[in-house]
């Protein structure tokens, strides 16, 4: 037993990679809360999956996944991990808000086939990028990441600043990376190079602003930095590129003249050697000069540049990812670069795939994310408003949402405290408005001149009520899926919600100019033959009438389950419910209360909701019934005289509007 069973053991390639998931998790979970922060939700960090040896990230979730262990293979320590983690965050937020303009696709497309077309480009675009990256973490940090940064530039990515020996078209880049992260220490480039930096350095706008400042601006899209990439750094990059190549030819044709003088040196001492008939010597002969018996003779050596081909290396065509395959190699190790080309291009063809969102419909989602309702209830809310809004009362040139808001609008403005109203001119008052006209009439004898201005008092006249509360009770009965009707009683529920939400944000922008402030409360229920939620608001009364609530009590009326009309059990608890205050403010004259009961049948208790009704109404409560479709005709009479039938569903919100005008208007 104390053996290791045979064949358990792990492989020790899949135990080290086992390893080094488990570690690239452990340090995410260690830096979980600072990378969310930083990201603030625009990009969600994760843990590299199992298998990722490298850094991914999904255009489609916004996700960056993280391995920790390829950077610190790269020689990181754990604060470098931690900066380059960030700058790796701002790269994913360069293409996702590419992604987002108009055919940002196809930009992208074009600018990874650029990467893995030319090295030259690639190495060029990753150091102006990492410019752009390296200040957007800077300006969204502090300056303790500012020493990280420097750090890492001196110690791990350009350690040397020599870059003589670099090809020119990768020494501009490489020192316009290291001088703009270190601006202190200057790089050692060739003059020519120097002479191509210095000058870019110093180009600037008509304010002073300077080129590179603008291309590597955290703000600057990646559209617009490609494009001024492409005007004004990498023409020089194909320039010195260009000459790089030429030198490259000189060298390769410096070497062919000195292989070829020691091809022809070894070929006249192979001439010196071969015997007197022209044929070389033969060790294994029997006679000098002769060949066995049997044997073939062998061939004499062929002369120099024989059989070769003739072309000079100009002729032959020239690749500059191979002809400079060493330096780009050694210029990538000196780069980040966690998120390899292969992994963009899986990102870019899954983002494709994938259906997207519309802007508006993203900013809808995090919207009703933000107040806890589904994208799709708040989608159908904000339809049933739009429907609404559309909806004009030919009579009054008003939407319905419109109508009800214009009702309580009428009413704060017949409780404005006194207001002054202006006469002018008058020739006495408390203002003077024309100085320069009781000048002239003075002069001319007139000592009465109209340029005065006084005031009067108007006072509006109205009853004053303080309070309005207005409960609305819905038929929740399964006979409302027949037709239209259980649609439009939806709408006509958010009518009434939206029109009193809306009237309230007004009432209180004006409630320090009434005389009389007006409260505005609602309440919903659903009746639909359930004990408990027959007598649950969905809706409490309150002045509070939020979005959420709004919603929520919209996407409860698109379900009407009940198997009988019970009516009477609410209506029974809304009496029971009312305090000695409320009845008190009612009979004082300070509250208007209000109950509209929707009903497409008959009541399975009649007798019972005539009573509630009865006693309501005694209280000084108004109770309104109405019939929806024929169907609730006998609303008329189980109602009365309160009683109104929209013998089309969709009559609904209308008969609605005309029902707040009328028992409204006495406030």
């Amino acid at each position: 037993m104390g053996e290791k069973a045979e064949g358990l053991e792990k492989p020790a390639e899949v135990a080290e990679s086992e390893k080094d998931h488990q570690e690239a998790v452990d340090y995410f979970n260690q830096h979980r809360d600072f990378f969310e922060h930083y990201s603030r939700g625009k990009v969600k960090m994760r843990p590299a999956p199992p298998g990722l040896n490298t850094f991914a990230c999904d255009l489609t979730t916004d996700e960056l996944f993280i391995n920790s262990v390829f950077l610190r293979k790269k020689g990181l320590s754990e604060a470098k991990t931690s900066f380059a983690v960030l700058h790796e965050s701002e790269h994913l937020e360069e293409k996702r808000e590419l992604l987002k303009e108009k055919d940002g696709d196809k930009t992208f497309e074009a600018y990874l086939a650029r990467l893995k077309s030319s090295k030259a480009f690639s190495v060029m675009d990753n150091h102006i990028a990492d410019i752009r990256e390296n200040r957007a973490v800077i300006a969204r940090t502090n300056e303790s990441q500012r020493d990280i940064e420097q750090s890492l530039y001196r110690e791990n990515l350009f350690p040397e600043t020599d870059f003589t020996q670099t090809p020119m078209h990768l020494q501009l880049t490489q020192a316009l990376l290291r001088e703009s992260r270190v601006p202190d220490e200057l790089c050692t480039v060739s003059p020519e190079v120097r002479t191509e930096l210095d000058a870019l350095k110093n180009i600037a706008g008509a304010d002073g602003t300077k080129l590179l400042d603008i291309m590597t601006h955290p703000d600057t899209p990646m559209s617009l930095r490609l494009k001024l990439q492409d005007k004004f750094i990498w023409p020089i990059v194909q320039k010195l590129l260009k000459k790089d190549i030429e030198k490259e030819k000189e060298k390769q044709e410096q070497n062919q003249e000195q292989n070829k003088g020691q091809e022809g040196e070894e070929g006249d001492q192979q001439d010196q050697n071969q015997g007197e008939g022209g044929e070389p010597q033969d060790d294994d002969s029997d006679g000098e000069g002769q060949p066995q018996e049997g044997k073939e003779s062998k061939p004499g050596k062929p002369k120099p540049g024989k059989g070769k081909p003739s072309g000079k290396p100009s002729d032959q065509p020239i690749d500059p990812n191979e002809l400079f395959k060493a330096a780009y190699e050694k210029a990538r190790e000196r780069m980040i670069e966690a998120v390899p080309i292969e992994e963009l291009e899986k990102a870019l063809k899954k983002w494709r795939e994938t259906p997207r969102e519309s802007e508006l419909d993203k900013a809808n989602r995090h919207h009703a994310e933000s107040i806890g309702v589904s994208a799709e209830a708040l989608k159908k809310y904000r339809n049933v408003i739009e429907e609404l809004e559309k909806t004009i009362n030919p009579e009054t040139n008003e939407n319905a949402i419109e109508s009800v808001k214009n009702i309580f609008r009428r009413i704060v403005s017949k409780r404005l405290k006194p207001t002054p109203a202006p006469r002018y001119p008058v020739e006495d008052g408390e203002d003077l408005v024309d100085p320069a006209e009781l000048y002239a009439e003075v002069k001319r004898g007139n000592l009465e001149p109209k340029v005065w201005e006084t005031y009067q008092i108007e006072q509006k006249p109205g009853k004053l009520i303080g309070e309005v509360e207005i409960t609305q009770v819905g038929d929740g009965s399964d006979s409302m899926n027949q037709g239209t009707k259980r649609l439009e009683q939806r709408k006509t529920m958010v009518l009434g919600m939206e029109g009193l939400s809306r009237a309230a944000e007004e009432t209180d922008n004006e409630q320090t100019n009434m005389l009389v402030p007006l409260k505005i409360k609602s309440e919903i229920y659903k009746f639909q033959a359930d004990a408990e939620a027959d007598i649950t608001p969905l809706k409490p009364m309150s002045e509070e009438l939020g979005e959420k609530e709004r919603v929520d009590v919209a996407t409860s009326f698109e379900s009407t389950p009940g198997e009988r009309t019970t009516d009477y059990v609410t209506l029974e608890h809304i009496l029971a419910t009312l305090d000695e205050e409320t009845e008190r403010k009612i009979q004082a004259g300070d509250l208007k209360k209000i109950v509209i009961v929707y009903t497409d049948g008959v009541s399975s208790d009649v007798a019972k909701v005539q009573t509630a009704v009865l006693s309501l109404r005694k209280k000084g409560v108004v109770v309104i019934g109405i019939g929806i479709t024929n169907d609730g005709i006998s609303a008329k009479t189980t109602y009365a005289p309160d009683a109104k039938v929209a013998e089309n569903a969709k009559d609904l919100p209308n008969i609605l509007v005309d029902l707040l005008k009328e028992h409204l208007a006495d406030l």
